[in-house]
């Protein structure tokens, strides 16, 4: 997902409010890989993490 599409409205309910969800690297406390983003609102998922 490009930056620009975090704030396009969900294609579900309009909202423009998303949560990213992420999993901390055990081994890295500062890194973390990308687990979902979903919509605030309603819970579409936009992207799932690998």
């Amino acid at each position: 997902m490009k930056f620009e599409d975090l704030f396009k409205e969900c294609p579900r309910c309009g909202s423009k409010d998303k949560i990213v969800k992420r999993k901390i690297v055990d081994e890295h406390k500062a890194f973390a890989t990308l687990r979902e983003i979903v919509c605030e609102k309603c819970g579409y998922v936009f992207q799932k993490g690998e």
